[in-house]
């Protein structure tokens, strides 16, 4: 009897317990049968698509950048390595396949220590309630929750299947740096797809959903390291791997793909078509959808754009600032754009400087005076109309009337000299401002601007004489695809930018075919891009002879070096470079388009063509070449002092012979 005396004097304490965890469980239960009937619906998992990145493809199929709330890439089931599923099988739950959503003894453990210490500390869960924590419950850490969490997890192992459910938390969990799904984190720390991951990668990947920040290799490398090895013992004692394998993942280094950042390329071309995305298809579609973007852009040539732009930049500031123009911190901006002028595709795109500090895209919002890169389109007309090369404007002092201003308008050209009578041909060449007015006037304004419309400027133009100096504002898109224009022949290729858009299940949403529509005759934008190649040879775009291949372009400059330009083509690719300050102050003395603008146009242009064959533009079958004297523009004997070979349109060519005397009196 002595002996039972100790157990009955413990009587009172053990009923007292199992009283008490009895009422504890009692009330849990009798709580749980409340709440049964306010638990979300789970039937929604059935049409549940959580949020899935939209990826932006180049035309090669290269990634460009996704867009996403949470940047998720659906993997499906049989695409996840039983690796990587056993490793987190072994880590957060590795009864998953026998239990029936909870694991009443983990929830009864879990909750004897958070009554002891007095907080929600541990937590107990299976991964079905993490999954139904994560879809349908706020994170809160409360008794409450988490008996909701575990009657929701009974509900979802009724209706689905575990490949289902595990397909689902293994795409839905969050894994920490913005990754959400096992693909999105293996590419994100390790710039490669789950399929490829090895052991050792595989077991930090599994050790991140208990606590992603702490345990991230980004963050951490020591903890991520001692998680890692906690899950590759997990991972041996369930015999999903050999000790030796064990050893080996242990000791093999963390190589972590480069994080990504804010900067990176084509930022102002991906946001170009974020835009569009938007407007077309809605914030939910575009973030949630997983849609494929296959756009136009080249990596090869956007990287040569933005090195370009970055490096012209810098010398053209640090220029300014030597030359004491700037006394704030202002910074001259510039943009390129690169148009395929066979169908419209832009190949390359930068909007300004530095995306960072400014996402104003100036390459399609910026609307500045083009200067004299206009007059190419003053000479088309010229030549439309059947005027040649080879006419002849006096270029001498003349006096408009300027109601604007109520008096006259005396233009005047950038060297302050008058040249006499001069060829159309010397005219563009040498940019000659006076003469290239009273060609405006002598073929038509309204001839001009519907020419000019017609290749692809959408911008307002002002129909006045100083039209032909380039006094209506432009973007460089619309410029540099009105000279693609004359690139491709006359023939006009609408730019774009998407090739094509698909969901997630690979269907087209939308596929882009080229728009063409007759600009201008062959022959006549063939004659006005021989004369722009003689700029590049002759005239005031000779740094384009850099590139050592057959290419046209045109320099631009406004009233007090406000505005640079060198807009210029080659049979397979056309590019414009605008520089200048956004508040459109002077960028100083001798900026001009052909010392500012075309350095940073050919570094561009030789490296998007490095791989690219020398090819020259082929003149149509109405094209006759005729040799001229230079200085007369008549047909050339041998008394002539200066001759070259001349192109025309078949009737507009010279009839008359040039004298050892240079005529005085010739007139238009």
């Amino acid at each position: 009897m002595a002996g039972l005396l100790p157990l009955y004097s413990r009587r009172p304490v053990v009923f007292g317990f199992l009283l008490s965890v009895s009422v504890i469980v009692g009330s849990l239960l009798g709580l749980s049968f409340a709440m049964y009937h306010d638990l979300p619906g789970i039937n929604d998992l059935e049409r549940y698509k959580p949020n899935v990145v939209t990826r932006v493809l180049a035309e090669d199929g290269r990634l460009i950048s996704e867009l996403y709330l949470e940047k998720r890439i659906w993997a499906p089931y049989r695409n996840i390595p039983n690796l990587l599923k056993n490793a987190i099988l072994d880590t957060e739950d590795d009864q998953f396949f026998s239990h029936q959503g909870v694991r009443l003894l983990s929830i009864l453990r879990a909750l004897v220590v958070d009554i002891r210490l007095g907080r929600m500390a541990q937590g107990g869960s299976t991964i079905t309630q993490q999954l139904a924590k994560q879809l349908f419950l706020t994170p809160e850490k409360s008794i409450i929750r988490k008996i909701k969490e575990a009657l929701l997890a009974i509900q979802i192992e009724k209706k689905y299947t575990k490949r289902e459910i595990l397909e689902l938390y293994l795409n839905q969990i969050y894994l920490g740096s913005g990754a959400y799904g096992v693909e999105s984190a293996s590419q994100i720390y390790f710039g490669k797809s789950v399929a490829d991951l090895s052991l050792a990668e595989t077991a930090l990947l599994a050790g991140l959903p208990r606590a992603p920040s702490r345990y991230s290799p980004f963050n951490n490398i020591e903890l991520a390291k001692q998680r890692r090895a906690t899950v590759l013992s997990r991972m041996r004692a369930e015999n999903h791997i050999s000790h030796e394998e064990e050893i080996a993942a242990r000791a093999e280094p963390i190589t972590l793909a480069k994080k990504e950042g804010n900067g990176g390329g084509a930022l102002h071309f991906v946001e170009t078509v974020r835009q569009y995305l938007e407007k077309k298809y809605g914030k939910d579609r575009l973030y949630r959808e997983g849609l494929v973007v296959t756009t136009t852009l080249n990596l090869d040539m956007q990287k040569a754009a933005e090195d370009a732009v970055a490096r012209g930049s810098q010398t053209i500031n640090e220029r300014i600032r030597r030359a004491r123009v700037l006394t704030d911190k202002a910074k001259a901006q510039a943009a390129l754009v690169a148009v395929r002028p066979g169908d419209g595709a832009v190949l390359a795109m930068v909007g300004g400087a530095d995306f960072s500090s400014s996402q104003f895209n100036r390459a399609i919002s910026s609307h500045r005076q083009p200067g004299s890169a206009f007059k190419p389109f003053v000479f088309l007309a010229a030549i439309d109309k059947g005027l040649s090369p080879a006419d002849t404007i006096i270029d001498s002092p003349v006096s408009y009337k300027d109601p604007e201003h109520k008096g006259n308008w005396k233009p005047t050209n950038f060297s302050n000299k008058f040249y006499g009578p001069v060829t159309l041909r010397t005219m563009l060449e040498n940019s000659i401002n006076v003469a290239s007015i009273k060609l405006l006037d002598k073929v038509g304004i309204d001839h001009v601007v519907a020419l000019a419309k017609r290749c692809g400027i959408q911008s307002p133009l002002t129909p006045t004489l100083s039209l032909a100096l380039g006094s209506s504002e432009v973007t460089p898109l619309e410029l540099t695809s009105a000279f693609a224009t004359l690139a491709n022949n006359g023939l006009r290729a609408e730019p774009f930018f998407i090739v094509s858009i698909k969901n997630a299940d690979n269907e087209i949403l939308e596929e882009r075919v080229p728009s063409f529509h007759d600009a201008i005759r062959p022959e006549v934008a063939y004659v006005i891009t021989n004369m722009l190649k003689g700029v590049v040879q002759n005239g005031t775009g000779r740094a384009a002879k850099a590139l050592n291949r057959p290419v046209a372009g045109k320099t631009g400059t406004t009233n007090d070096y406000r505005d640079a330009w060198f807009v210029g083509y080659t049979p397979d690719l056309a590019a414009g470079v605008w520089v200048g300050f956004d508040d459109n102050r002077s960028m100083g003395r001798g900026e001009t388009g052909g010392r500012t603008a075309a350095p940073i146009w050919v570094e561009f242009m030789i490296q998007a063509l490095r791989n690219h064959p020398v090819l020259d533009f082929t003149p149509p079958d109405s094209v006759v070449i005729r040799t001229i004297d230079r200085e007369s523009g008549k047909l050339a004997t041998k008394l002539c002092r200066d001759t070259f070979e001349e192109v025309f349109v078949a009737g507009s060519e010279p009839v008359d012979y040039c004298t050892l005397e240079r005529e005085k009196d010739m007139r238009l």
